[in-house]
């Protein structure tokens, strides 16, 4: 059996060694590993990784014809395989024994083996490392994130025009196989373009729900070798305030909404390797805004889909500050606007739960009433006796000494 062995620098995601040709008797896909000087291998019985934008050397052999036709099935089965828990929101947090998948086993280890991640498994993952458990709406909204990711990179591996059929050298496979895994993806939210309304007061989670489908992207483009950039989740937000929080950029700056020139082809390949759109406080945005992102989307992807075709989350909150100036003909949910964005709307999550105020409970519920616009008299009563210069209320200190 002849397999080739990728090797890769994490630090930079860049090809740092060319392909070596062995014979040894490996399964299909035997995963990757990341040892002390962080270079990652994985090894595939294929001449080509899953990769995009990567060129390796064909490697001469009388199977060569054989292995590509198991190129795109290898792909299918892997995708398959993270759905194999199930949709059943109340078994996502019961603990699985694959969970120490992720964890070394020895702490004098220096190599840890990566497997394909599970959509419950990387929810796991994350309420253990990092105390952020997903309600069932939240994992809703995460499920239909990673599975519309997921089925692009099945459409990508059977369209010729794109890097990963090209990388994959055309080669389909099962056709059978596509279609149970594009129905397994479809009937767990999946999309062939997401247009994404996720909304809440604000602690009800909508970063914690993306940033998690972020993860399971990751782990899965990261175990299988397909590549991973900083664009690929694009991350941004109206005001460069919310964009700074996660190190985002303004959709403007990003989609260049004030560009007065023809887009440039570097401006284009910017959007090469982006899969999912994430644009928080959708609330700033005006109906002009939107026919100006719709416009240049269309001039970067597909002219004939609604923003050219990317798969976008629009999160945000309606019940705060409109965009400034605008009248109730620019406000992109009102009756009066042209309704290009609500038409265009094929996901709506609306969450409810007040994650950030878990350790005051009284405060999160009174908020989520002033939300409502349901604040009862003692809500009122209880934000009066807060009155700063009454009752003995004074504002806190903060020291500054050593800074």
């Amino acid at each position: 059996m002849c397999v080739c062995v990728i090797y890769f620098d994490l630090r930079n995601s860049k090809l740092t060694q060319t392909q070596l040709k062995i014979d040894a008797d490996y399964a299909s896909f035997s995963g990757f590993e990341i040892d002390a000087d962080c270079t990652r291998f994985f090894i595939l019985e294929i001449d080509a990784t899953i990769s995009t934008g990567l060129e390796t050397n064909t490697l001469s052999t009388n199977k060569s014809t054989k292995q590509k036709n198991k190129t795109f099935p290898i792909l299918l089965k892997l995708i398959s395989g993270t759905l194999r828990e199930g949709a059943n929101y109340e078994n996502v947090y019961i603990e699985s024994n694959d969970d120490c998948r992720y964890e070394k086993t020895n702490e004098k280890q220096t190599a840890n083996i990566y497997k394909i991640p599970t959509l419950a498994e990387t929810a796991r993952k994350v309420a253990r490392l990092e105390n952020k458990k997903l309600d069932e709406k939240q994992y809703i909204a995460y499920e239909i994130i990673a599975c519309t990711f997921l089925l692009g990179l099945v459409h990508d591996g059977s369209d010729p025009s794109t890097t990963l059929y090209k990388g994959l050298e055309g080669t389909m496979g099962r056709a059978k196989s596509m279609k149970g895994i594009v129905r397994k993806l479809k009937a767990r939210g999946g999309q062939n373009q997401m247009v994404m309304f996720l909304t809440g007061p604000a602690g009800s989670g909508k970063s914690t729900a993306v940033t998690v489908a972020q993860q399971f992207c990751h782990d899965f483009c990261l175990s299988v070798g397909v590549i991973w950039g900083d664009t690929t989740f694009l991350f941004t937000a109206y005001t460069g305030a919310a964009a700074s929080l996660f190190g985002g950029v303004t959709i403007s700056s990003a989609a260049f909404l004030n560009k007065q020139k023809p887009l440039s082809l570097e401006d284009i390949n910017e959007w090469q390797n982006v899969r999912i759109l994430i644009i928080d406080e959708v609330s700033f945005m005006s109906d002009k805004h939107i026919v100006t992102l719709d416009t240049k989307l269309k001039l970067i992807g597909d002219r004939n889909k609604p923003f050219g075709g990317f798969s976008i989350v629009f999160a945000g909150d309606f019940r705060q500050l409109p965009p400034v100036g605008a009248t109730e003909f620019e406000l992109i949910y009102s009756s009066k606007s042209n309704q290009y964005w609500e038409l265009c709307i094929n996901v709506i999550i609306i969450l409810d739960n007040a994650h950030r105020f878990k350790d005051d409970p009284l405060y999160g519920q009174m908020l989520k009433r002033f939300w409502d616009g349901d604040l009862t008299k003692s809500d009122r009563e209880r934000i009066n006796s807060r009155v700063i210069g009454q009752n003995g209320i004074i504002l806190p200190s903060f020291s500054c000494e050593g800074k």
